[in-house]
C-alpha cells in the first residue's frame, strides 16, 4: 500500500498532493509533512493516510502562530517514531568483541594501538576498523557509541539541548560530597553536576560570565599581565638562548595570573621574577597539574575507587584539599577587599560582586565556580597557546601573514588591547581555530540520551551515551581537505577549501552546556598571541610535538621555542 499526502491551504485549494510507494514512505511523508511547516506554511488540513500502517494523522485547520508550532512538533514526533521504525536496531552497531562483566575493555587494551599516554591512537584503529558509529561497553560506564559523521553529532546536540546530560568527573563529585564539615553542601557545581542542580547554577551564572560587556572590562589587565610575560620570555631568552625546557610551567603561570583576575579581580604574583617555588602561585599550579593527571586515572580507567578507596583516588582527595585550602585563603582576601573597597557611582562590579549578588546562588554556589574557573583556566588555555606557536614555528608563512595583522592593527600601540583591536582579527582566530583542529585539547563531546535516538542509521537506546569525537573529524580528509597541514586560511569568511560542518569541530562544545568560560579564554589567547607575534618571530628547531593524553591532552615534547625580537 502506498500513502497518500494533501496538504491543503486555509481556504481549502490543494497545494500538493504526493502518492509514495516505497517501503520508506512513511519516513518521507513525515519529513515532507515537517518541511512544509517548518518553511511557513499556513497548512488547513493534512491528512496522512497510511494503508501499510493502517493510521491517519489529521493536523487541525485552525490556524495560529501556536498551532503551526504544535503542528510542526506533531509532525517532528512523527517523524521520529517512524525514523526509529525505519533504523536499524541496536544490537547491529558495530565495534568490538563484547565479553561478560568486562565488555569491549579486552578488545581495547590489548590492540597494538592502545597507549594509555595517546588514547586517541586506539580510538582513530577502532573507527577505521568499525566506522562512522561504534558501540563501546565497558564497567563501570554507560554503555556509549562513538559518532565520527558530524551530522549525527548535530543530532545528538540537538536531541540533548534541553538537558545536556555528560559523564561529569564523578570521582571528583565523590570527593566534594564527602568534603570535611560538607563544605560543599552536597552540591559539587557546574562542572560535576547534571539535570537541575546544574541548571540552577548555570542557567544563573551564564549571563554574567559570558556577557562581552563584562569580559572586556578585564582586557587591559589583562594585556598588562601578557606585557609582563614578553619581558619574561625576553629575559629567558638572553638568558638561555632559547626558552628552557619548563617552559609549559611558565605558560602554566601566565594563564593562572590571567585567569586570576577574572576570578578572583586581582593579581597573584605568579610573573614575579624572584616568585618562590613554595609561595602560593607555584603551590596552586602544581596541584591543579597533579589534579589533572590524577583525574586522568581516576576518569579515564576502570572506576575501582568506586569499590575501594584506591591509591590514586586518595591522592586526589588529598589534593583536592590543598586546592580547595589555597584557593579558599585567596578568594577570602578578594572578599575582604571588595568589602573595603569605597564604592563610586562609575565603579564596574567585579564578576565575583555581581556573582555573590545574583538572586538565587549562594556563597558556596559562587565559591565552587571560582575554584572551578582557577582549576580549569590553566591547563587549557596554556596547552593551545603551547600548540599554537609550534604551529607557527614550523609554518614560517603563516606567522609572516599573522605578524602583518597584527602589525596592520596595533601599529606603533603605545596604550593598552583593547576590544576594537580584537575585532579586527580575522587571521589570528583562525590560527587559534586551526590549531584547535590539529591539536584539540579533549577527543570530544558526550551527551546523554533521554530518549532513543537514530544515530548513524541505528537505534540508539535511551540511556545511552553518544560521544562526538571531534578530534578524528578534524583530521578527517573528506571534512578537512588536506587534513594534516596547517591551513588557517579554511576557517576565513570565503572558506577557500570549501564549507565546514558546523560540528565537525566544537572546542568548547556546544548549547547550553558550552564551556562557560569561552568568552574568557578566547580573550586572553587572543590577547597572548598579538602581543607575542608583534614583538618576536618565533622558532623551533627540535623534534616534531605530538599528543599526550591528559585530562585535557598536552604537548608531548618540551616547548624549546627560540624568540627573536623583530626589528
Amino acid at each position: 500500500m502506498g500513502v497518500v499526502l494533501s496538504a491543503l491551504l486555509r481556504g481549502g485549494g490543494v497545494v500538493s498532493h504526493f502518492l509514495l510507494s516505497r517501503s520508506n514512505s512513511e519516513l518521507l511523508l513525515s519529513k515532507m509533512i515537517l518541511r512544509l511547516l517548518s518553511e511557513g506554511m499556513a497548512l488547513g488540513t493534512c491528512v496522512v493516510r497510511c494503508g501499510r500502517l493502517g493510521h491517519s494523522v489529521l493536523l487541525p485547520r485552525y490556524i495560529s502562530s501556536g498551532a503551526v508550532k504544535q503542528q510542526v512538533n506533531t509532525a517532528a514526533a512523527v517523524e521520529g517514531s517512524l525514523e526509529l521504525a525505519a533504523a536499524r536496531p541496536t544490537h547491529e552497531i558495530p565495534g568490538p568483541r563484547v565479553y561478560p562483566i568486562v565488555g569491549t575493555l579486552p578488545e581495547m587494551m590489548f590492540n597494538k594501538s592502545f597507549d594509555a599516554r595517546a588514547l586517541h591512537k586506539i580510538w582513530a584503529d577502532i573507527v577505521k576498523q568499525y566506522g562512522p558509529i561504534v558501540k563501546i561497553q565497558q564497567p563501570g560506564i554507560d554503555n556509549l557509541v562513538a559518532l565520527t559523521n558530524p551530522d549525527d553529532c548535530q543530532t545528538l546536540m540537538r536531541a540533548t539541548m534541553d538537558n545536556p546530560m555528560r559523564i561529569a568527573f564523578l570521582s571528583l563529585k565523590k570527593i566534594r560530597m564527602e568534603t570535611v564539615d560538607d563544605y560543599f553542601e552536597k552540591k559539587g557545581g557546574i562542572l560535576v553536576e547534571n539535570g537541575d542542580e546544574w541548571w540552577r547554577v548555570r542557567s544563573r551564572v551564564q549571563k554574567p560570565m559570558m556577557r562581552a560587556k563584562n569580559v572586556t572590562s578585564y582586557l587591559a589587565s589583562m594585556d598588562e599581565v601578557v606585557l609582563n610575560f614578553m619581558d619574561r620570555i625576553a629575559a629567558m631568552q638572553e638568558e638561555f638562548g632559547e626558552m628552557p625546557s619548563n617552559f609549559q610551567f611558565e605558560l602554566y603561570k601566565w594563564a593562572l595570573e590571567s585567569v586570576g583576575l577574572v576570578a578572583l579581580n586581582r593579581r597573584l604574583g605568579c610573573l614575579e621574577p624572584s616568585i618562590q617555588k613554595d609561595s602560593e602561585p607555584m603551590r596552586l599550579i602544581t596541584i591543579v597539574n597533579e589534579i589533572f593527571d590524577l583525574l586522568n586515572d581516576t576518569e579515564m580507567n576502570f572506576p575501582y575507587w568506586k569499590i575501594f578507596p584506591t591509591p590514586s583516588f586518595r591522592k586526589l582527595k588529598k589534593r583536592h584539599q590543598d586546592f580547595l585550602e589555597l584557593a579558599d585563603q585567596n578568594i577570602r582576601e578578594t572578599e575582604l577587599a571588595l568589602l573595603a573597597k569605597t564604592a563610586t557611582d562609575t565603579d564596574e562590579l567585579s564578576l565575583m560582586e555581581t556573582l555573590l549578588l545574583s538572586p538565587g546562588l549562594s556563597r558556596k554556589d559562587v565559591i565552587t565556580l571560582i575554584l572551578d574557573m582557577l582549576f580549569a583556566g590553566i591547563d587549557t588555555t596554556s596547552h593551545t597557546l603551547g600548540f599554537t606557536l609550534y604551529l607557527l614555528a614550523r609554518n614560517p608563512n603563516a606567522q609572516v601573514k599573522l605578524q602583518k595583522e597584527v602589525d596592520g592593527v596595533l601599529g606603533d600601540l603605545q596604550g593598552p588591547i583593547t576590544a576594537k583591536h580584537l575585532a579586527q582579527f580575522s587571521y589570528l582566530k583562525a590560527v587559534i581555530k586551526e590549531s584547535f583542529r590539529l591539536y584539540p585539547l579533549t577527543l570530544g563531546t558526550a551527551r546523554t540520551l533521554e530518549r532513543d535516538l537514530v544515530l548513524g542509521g541505528y537505534v540508539v537506546p535511551k540511556g545511552w551515551m553518544g560521544t562526538t569525537l571531534n578530534m578524528l573529524m578534524g583530521w578527517d580528509e573528506a571534512l578537512f581537505p588536506r587534513a594534516k597541514e596547517f591551513i588557517p586560511e579554511r576557517w576565513l569568511r570565503h572558506k577557500p577549501l570549501g564549507p565546514i560542518h558546523p560540528y565537525a569541530s566544537l572546542p568548547f562544545g556546544t548549547g547550553t552546556r558550552m564551556c562557560i568560560g569561552r568568552r574568557i579564554a578566547e580573550q586572553e589567547m587572543y590577547t597572548f598571541l598579538a602581543r607575542v607575534m608583534h614583538r618576536f618571530n618565533v622558532d623551533y628547531k627540535y623534534e616534531d610535538i605530538d599528543l599526550v593524553s591528559k585530562l585535557v591532552y598536552m604537548p608531548s615534547k618540551p616547548l624549546k621555542f627560540s624568540f627573536t625580537e623583530r626589528k
